[in-house]
């Protein structure tokens, strides 16, 4: 029984591949047996795709050291500015004046900031403050983690934020 239903499997996935659907690397394949009036046994066939989830190389903290503006234009170095990712998809930091919060989505290797939160102080860093807000808001679309940085990016791939990690949850 367990031979005929592994043979099944294998015919289903040659049928799909030879009708040009494609079967990509992290696709589960689940299958029903469906009785049949006759002697024949038939498997209806469920095709799904995992996308593989970053989550656990993004957690926890990290130090913002650039922070470019626009392409073509060198990088302002900042410092003590930092931002925790949390597994559940929110994060805390600290930007130039102020406290931060908010949330993000991650899906593959795209990253999106949503809802920003942030204390009211001012400070002579204000307006560096605010361009960096309005960045990882509006600019951030994906990102690189390296070893041991994390290079935050716009929809082109140009590198909106440099970051280094300084502790891991």
């Amino acid at each position: 029984m367990k031979y005929i239903k592994l043979v099944s499997l294998l015919i289903s996935l040659i049928v799909c591949i030879g009708s040009s659907a494609q079967v990509k690397a992290g696709t589960i394949v689940l299958t029903k047996e469906v009785p049949g009036k006759d002697s024949i046994e038939f498997y209806e066939t469920d095709y799904a795709t995992r996308q593989k989830s970053y989550m656990n190389l993004l957690v926890g903290t990290w130090a913002i050291t650039t922070m470019k503006k626009q392409t073509g234009i060198d990088a302002d170095h900042l410092s003590g500015v930092t931002f925790t990712l949390n597994k559940d998809s929110t994060f805390t930091g600290q930007a130039s004046c102020n406290k931060i919060w908010g949330k993000f989505s991650i899906k593959g290797t795209s990253i999106k900031f949503n809802d920003i939160a942030s204390t009211k102080r001012t400070c002579n860093k204000q307006e560096e403050e605010n361009l960096f807000l309005k960045l990882m808001q509006e600019a951030v679309s994906n990102y690189t983690v390296t070893r041991p940085g994390l290079l935050l990016r716009d929809v082109s791939s140009n590198i909106v934020f440099e970051a280094v990690r300084t502790t891991k949850k």
